[in-house]
């Protein structure tokens, strides 16, 4: 059963301000749009989408700690603690219909507290996106946090994402290189296996020409859903943001509007 969430908390509200960005606000929401981004990259990657998605649809772009306006904050290097700081930031805001979309990284994040969310006994996502990036059952590190300073840029380069006149910048790469590693030991951490799956449909999406993650690492995401599943596996590499909001926008009119509706099944993969 779908739990109730509470009523929003005048004081979480405020603190909702600086984790959460949402830059057209809608009045009456009819559902909510939480978007988690990659490793190294703030809430301004979803900017542009916020007049892209149905009129009803709020788009709220997550800002974790050390980028854009926090950058003098201590980034989070550890999953449990991120969501532990998360939870009670996006509960006030989940008193209507919401789906969480991940990518990359951030698609470990989403998935983290959304079972938080299951295991607090709170209103679950009407959906869950993940892109571009392998499912937790898959998962093994590859240690990229850990390699020396070329090695580790010359890493973070392939995967896109993050402008490369910042990446050559070596005073822009002083400061941010502390918040790049942390992102990336939350990713190759990933989320605990073994956890009960959610019942939550999840539609995973990637590119066929991604070095990073297969099809079969894609499809692992099965594995965390006790309901509907779709892979759309398509032809691009591995930075593919833009085509996976376009499936979650061509989603949302088909999502419940309602606490507790059933999770329709996704048509075939496109």
């Amino acid at each position: 059963m779908t739990g109730v969430s509470p009523a929003p908390d005048p004081r979480a509200l405020l603190s909702a301000k600086r984790w959460i960005v949402r830059p057209r606000r809608v009045a009456d929401p009819g559902i909510r749009v939480f978007c988690f981004p990659h490793a190294g990259a703030g809430a301004a990657v979803f900017a542009p989408w916020a007049r892209r998605l149905p009129p009803e649809a709020e788009l709220c772009a997550v800002r974790y700690p050390g980028r854009e306006n926090r950058i003098d904050e201590r980034p989070f290097e550890e999953l449990r603690l991120m969501v532990d700081a998360l939870e009670p930031v996006i509960a006030p805001l989940t008193d209507r219909p919401f789906v969480f979309l991940g990518h990359c990284s951030g698609s470990l994040i989403a998935l983290e507290l959304a079972r938080r969310i299951r295991d607090r006994g709170g209103r679950l996502p009407a959906a869950l996106f993940v892109s571009s990036i392998v499912g937790p059952a898959r998962h093994s590190s590859d240690g990229i946090h850990l390699l020396p300073r070329e090695a580790f840029f010359e890493r973070v380069a392939l995967y896109g994402g993050i402008d490369e006149s910042v990446l050559a910048d070596p005073e822009i790469m002083d400061v941010f290189e502390p918040t790049l590693r942390a992102d990336f030991r939350i990713a190759e951490e990933g989320a605990p296996r073994g956890a009960a799956p959610l019942d939550v449909s999840i539609t995973a999406v990637g590119g066929r020409h991604d070095p990073f993650v297969d099809f079969e690492g894609l499809a692992a995401w099965r594995e965390e859903t006790s309901t509907a599943f779709t892979v759309h596996h398509i032809e691009a590499g591995h930075f593919i943001l833009d085509q996976t909001m376009e499936r979650l926008a061509d989603a949302l009119p088909g999502l419940p509007r309602q606490a507790g509706a059933e999770v329709p099944a996704p048509s075939p993969a496109g």
